[in-house]
């Protein structure tokens, strides 16, 4: 019954999709997941599992390529079902396991089932995950969380092997999702549970959570190695502190969790919510990182009376203090704390993101609303609560009139910080946050009045905090049509249509567009609708990928430094060095037309209703070539060569030679000539039959990374870094055949660490239930 309740109340609350057959788009669906996942099943289908992403950046390893998830069980819905229909289920599904993830957690510590209910169901259908369907990683990390504390808790109250196996399992499912920061604090959850337990125990339950913590590392291996072997070639988390604190949560939405949001208006006006972030909330972006951190009345109030209840516990306040860190470190550049976590706590500059941690202190209040619901049905707490349901209804209705005849809100916070805020932008604030203050008045009256009516007053709880969520949320996720991934549009129409030199070779495309600023009209589609469809009009990374073309923008934080390098500076790498690496389109707006066609681009495309133009890139590099190898130290000393006519030309390659420089390097500079014909260009392999006049370096413009071998003639040669970020292989005068062939070694070995680590858990749980039985 539990698990067709969360079914139900995510049909119920996600009703939009089955009714409308849409599909979940905004931002990173369109930009990463739809394309990546298709990539993954294309590759799955065709009977190889995919260990390099030729999709982004000039291409980088799958699996280190963290959101993308590549061994997260939820991929078999993309073997069984269509795109759309597989990506949709894959959302969905995340609600009722993160509801019955709170509920199993929270029933751990004996709370009623209706109580555990009311925590599954607020955690679930919270602001921050309904919000957090535009980015799926984050979202399956989430719900996965409380069952991994689940899991965990059990093991530390009674090991055993097959507890510690799942404990493990679970545990590595939280990285094998794609978040990074999530496994990391998941595993610091583990031991504040380990040590807020009985005195009596705390030996074996630090025994026990040393364990746990050892098989989940053990188990997320595939993952771990990989990942960490690109940190010495790749470049992601939070670069500089600047960008790990690019979305940080605004201390003006630290109301939300009660009012719900009042600074967004994603139907009504989108241009007033991107003129809100940017002039009053600043987020690092144009949009907040999620647009609701909504908890509900209901939650908060059982929070508070959970609080209450247990005011004298060393454990609640050993908890307390770690979630006001975490909101403090979530307020990211509002205060000094992230800043001193970046400089003293090296580990910490892996992550960026404050608001990732909105998510664990929603999960925490929602435990100690369970908590407050057990004190408060036992009657220990009930009058807490009505004093608190009567303070917020006051409360509530003071911020409501204090706005609606003096504009405290508008005029005393807002204001002040936007002087030239437009007047019809103003009214609008202040009547939204009218109307959500009197909202959350009439839920908390609701709630008091029903804690009046003991038959009624679970149900009350229950209904209030449901649809208190319903409402607040709605209209905060975005559909799209599922046709958006059968039809290409125009510019992508106009690509394919054009004949290729070599058609085993996708073509390479970058864009320059930004659908933030999207104003235009497209009838029958909503605002968000109309920028998702602008993201695949424009080339937007990594939707290319939809339609077999490859994006050269690094999107991914798998994407090689180098190749950040090239792409950093927006105009020479429009203007000099996108040719050079083999990108033969790119998408920009039409203001930018203009220097593009002084500089020689061609325009072969326009769509007025977005204000975007498509050019071709004159003297385009093809993607492999051969050339002269000019010999440099390393790739900072070839950054400013790039610009060399003899480059530019594909007559010489800036090779960082190594020891190989004395007989590669001939300081010839006219055009090599010979051929080279591709035999095979797939993902890990390529076979080329090379035909050169003289000595030479055969350039393949795709990411230089480790884990490529290369061959010329059955023969092991080495892979050189070349014009900084792509790879060259030296050759001989005369006919060769050169392959080049990637392995994710690191994967492969995390492959075998998690099997042996399954198979021997696994292994001493039969033998435990052997010897079991025959007693």
């Amino acid at each position: 019954m539990l698990v067709a309740c969360a079914l139900g109340l995510t049909a119920l609350y996600f009703h939009r999709v089955p009714l409308t057959g849409e599909m979940f788009s905004e931002r990173d669906s369109l930009h990463v997941y739809l394309p990546v996942f298709h990539y993954w099943r294309e590759a799955v289908l065709a009977g190889r599992f995919p260990e390099w992403l030729t999709l982004d950046g000039f291409g980088q390893p799958y699996a280190g390529t963290l959101v993308v998830a590549p061994f997260h069980p939820s991929k078999l819905l993309y073997l069984l079902l269509s795109l759309d229909q597989a990506f949709n289920a894959n959302i969905l599904l995340c609600f009722p396991v993160a509801l019955l993830g709170g509920y199993a957690l929270t029933r751990l510590w004996e709370v009623p089932r209706p109580g555990a209910f009311l925590a599954g169901m607020a955690y679930a259908f919270s602001g921050y995950l309904v919000c957090i369907t535009n980015n799926l990683c984050y979202l399956m990390a989430a719900a996965t969380v409380p069952w991994a504390l689940w899991a965990s808790e059990r093991q530390l109250r009674a090991p055993g092997p097959g507890r510690l196996l799942l404990a493990g399992a679970l545990l590595a499912l939280v990285l094998f999702a794609g978040d990074v920061q999530a496994f990391c604090v998941t595993y610091g959850l583990v031991v504040l549970l380990a040590l807020s337990g009985p005195a009596v125990a705390q030996r074996s339950r630090l025994l026990a959570m040393l364990g746990v913590l050892g098989v989940g590392t053990l188990l997320a291996a595939p993952q771990l190695f990989s990942s960490v072997a690109l940190m010495g070639t790749a470049e992601a988390g939070g670069r500089t502190l600047d960008i790990a604190q690019e979305f940080s949560l605004h201390p003006l939405r630290l109301l939300e969790p009660l009012l719900g949001p009042y600074l967004v208006f994603p139907e009504q006006v989108p241009e007033a919510s991107r003129a809100v972030v940017i002039k009053l909330a600043p987020s690092g972006f144009a949009s907040f990182w999620v647009s609701s951190i909504h908890l509900g009345v209901p939650v908060l109030l059982l929070a508070g009376a959970g609080a209450w209840r247990h005011r004298r516990s060393r454990t609640l306040w050993l908890w307390g203090s770690v979630w006001l860190l975490a909101l403090g470190l979530s307020l990211g550049d509002a205060l000094p704390l992230y800043g001193a976590a970046y400089a003293w706590v090296p580990p910490w500059r892996v992550f960026r993101y404050p608001s990732k941690l909105v998510p664990f202190l929603g999960l925490g209040v929602c435990f100690l609303a369970a908590l407050g619901w057990k004190g408060v049905f036992q009657g220990e707490a009930r009058r807490a609560f009505l004093r608190l349901a009567v303070t917020v209804v006051v409360g509530c209705l003071v911020l409501a009139a204090a706005e609606r005849w003096g504009q405290a809100f508008t005029s005393g916070l807002l204001v002040p910080r936007w002087p030239e805020m437009p007047e019809d932008l103003r009214e609008l604030l202040s009547s939204r946050f009218v109307i959500v203050c009197l909202v959350a008045s009439a839920g908390a009256a609701l709630c008091g009045g029903g804690m009046l009516q003991p038959r009624w007053s679970a149900g009350v709880l229950l209904v209030t905090q449901f649809v208190s969520s319903a409402v607040a949320s709605e209209g905060l996720y975005e559909l799209l049509t599922p046709e958006v991934l059968s039809t290409p549009p125009p510019f992508v129409e106009e690509i394919l249509a054009r004949p290729r030199v070599e058609e085993r070779v996708p073509v390479r495309v970058a864009s320059h567009y930004d659908v933030a600023g999207l104003t235009s009209k497209i009838e029958g589609l909503d605002p968000l609708q109309r920028r998702s469809l602008g993201s695949v009009q424009t080339l937007m990374p990594d939707t290319p990928g939809l339609w077999g073309l490859e994006s050269a923008e690094v999107h991914l934080p798998g994407g090689s430094r180098r190749v950040r390098a090239i792409v950093k500076e927006v105009t020479p790498w429009f203007l000099v060095r996108a040719p050079l690496f083999s990108v033969a389109y790119s998408v920009h707006p039409v203001m930018e037309w203009k220097p593009l066609e002084a500089a020689g681009r061609k325009l072969v495309g326009a769509d007025a209703s977005l204000g975007a133009v498509m050019v071709e890139h004159p003297g385009v590099l093809p993607r492999v070539f051969l050339a002269n190898a000019r010999c440099v130290d390393s790739y900072e000393t070839a950054m400013p060569l790039l610009e060399d006519t003899l480059v530019r030309s594909g007559r010489v390659a800036l090779v960082e030679c190594g020891a190989a420089g004395p007989g590669l390097a001939t300081g010839d500079t006219s055009a090599v000539g010979g051929q080279v014909r591709v035999e095979r260009y797939e993902a890990e392999s390529l076979v080329f039959e090379v035909e050169s006049p003289r000595d030479a370096v055969l350039v393949v413009n795709d990411a230089w990374f480790p884990g490529w071998t290369a061959s010329v003639d059955g023969v092991e040669a080495p892979i050189l870094p070349a014009n900084v970020a792509v790879r060259a292989v030296p050759v001989k005068a005369g006919r060769h055949q050169v392959t080049m062939v990637y392995r994710d070694l690191p994967a492969r070995w995390g492959l075998g660490v998690s099997a042996l680590t399954f198979l021997g858990l696994l292994g001493m749980v039969v033998a435990r239930g052997r010897r079991a039985r025959s007693a």
